[in-house]
């Protein structure tokens, strides 16, 4: 495929297997599926148009990504904002039909307020905090804030949930998490309080936990088709078998015949140890490609690996060809995804980075076009030149 400069290949009948998948371990679970931060890059409202129909709630972090969504023409799908929002942006909840999460009383009084003013009520999940140390009512003080929110007027007590840390590398501390949450169940139940969707599980836990899963799962990594390093580890209890979902390609522009003993690009980091091809390719860290793999990642080039050398620049980035032959400029380059029979997984350059999967696909810059693929066919083409998130 030739769109430019570079671009990322979204696969969307692998989104849709690796839901099947996940809805293999949900059973008769719902299913929130996160969609924030763009859909982990892979766009927000294509990645949620694909899969509104065959979830239960999308997740986003902030009112503005649900209004996108609302705006986009996704009317029906309950939209869950996940992390806590501004005073200010209370009246959008109702507007565009919006779920919050409530962490603290204020905002809880303010919700009912408004709930009051138009003469209506607003469905909400209150974030208990078990561990994470983030956000959320603290679980010691969580019946009497659970207790004092189910009397405000226009709220309805849709969930409770929690958030686990390290269910990828701490599983006594998680498991002591998932009791404190079911001890705090027990006493709310006690008090009369139940009904409610109960939810504690991410990528992680769904597949290391198994009796976290309660009575609705809440997956995004591994949707994307990422799977958590805990799983490589064999930590995990469950088996998943998942595609990729994005590819990042991007081409040659530049082909130089370079002698020994030259620098090579920004801060002089990388000397040729001998004669060396350098091909110059079109991706930077102004597209998302990370400056931290600065003569430390690698590329494929015509089925094989070449690596990087010299600074990731904003918009170019120098490659090693000397043993690959057969090269032109224009070839297309795989930074991350599957060409041939090699894959670059985001695991693997996020090791290279030194960070973690979820940030490799979520800071692909929207400045790279996002190719919608279905069947084989371009089904859609987002890039910063067709009315970006518009139908």
């Amino acid at each position: 495929m030739d769109f430019g400069r570079i671009w990322a290949e979204i696969n969307l009948d692998a989104l849709n297997y690796n839901l099947d998948q996940v809805k293999g371990l949900a059973g008769n679970r719902k299913i929130l599926f996160a969609v924030k931060a763009d859909a982990y890059g892979h766009g927000l409202c294509e990645v949620a148009e694909e899969l509104k129909d065959r979830v239960d709630a999308l997740g986003v972090a902030g009112v503005e990504e649900g209004v996108s969504l609302r705006a986009f023409g996704i009317k029906d799908t309950p939209i869950v904002v996940l992390s806590p929002a501004p005073y200010d942006e209370i009246p959008d909840l109702f507007e565009h039909n919006l779920t919050p999460s409530v962490t603290e009383m204020e905002f809880a009084r303010r919700l009912a307020k408004e709930a009051e003013k138009r003469k209506t009520e607003t469905g909400i999940h209150i974030e208990v905090d078990t561990g994470m140390g983030r956000t959320g009512i603290s679980v010691s003080d969580a019946v009497s804030f659970i207790t004092r929110v189910a009397e405000l007027p226009g709220l309805r007590l849709e969930g409770i949930f929690t958030h686990f840390p390290a269910p990828d590398s701490d599983i006594v501390f998680t498991r002591d998490q998932l009791g404190q949450y079911d001890d705090l169940l027990t006493r709310l139940k006690q008090q009369g309080i139940s009904g409610f969707l109960r939810h504690s599980a991410g990528s992680d836990a769904i597949l290391n936990l198994p009796e976290s899963h309660l009575d609705m799962i809440r997956p995004g990594l591994i949707i994307y088709g990422i799977l958590p390093e805990s799983y490589h580890s064999g930590l995990r209890s469950t088996d998943l078998d998942i595609i990729p979902v994005m590819s990042v390609r991007s081409r040659i522009v530049n082909l130089r015949d370079i002698p020994a003993g030259h620098s090579i690009s920004y801060e002089r980091s990388y000397f040729t140890p001998r004669d060396s091809r350098i091909a110059v390719i079109t991706a930077g860290y102004g597209d998302g490609y990370p400056r931290a793999l600065t003569n430390r990642g690698w590329a494929i080039v015509a089925g094989k690996r070449a690596p990087i050398v010299g600074n990731v620049c904003m918009d170019l980035t120098m490659l090693d060809v000397t043993k690959i032959p057969d090269i032109e400029i224009g070839d297309p380059v795989t930074l991350l995804g599957s060409a041939g029979d090699d894959t670059i997984t985001a695991n693997e350059m996020a090791t290279w980075a030194q960070t973690v999967p979820y940030e490799i696909i979520c800071r692909v810059s929207p400045r790279v076009p996002r190719i919608y693929i279905h069947k084989g066919k371009v089904k859609k083409v987002r890039n910063l030149l067709n009315n970006y998130g518009k139908r």
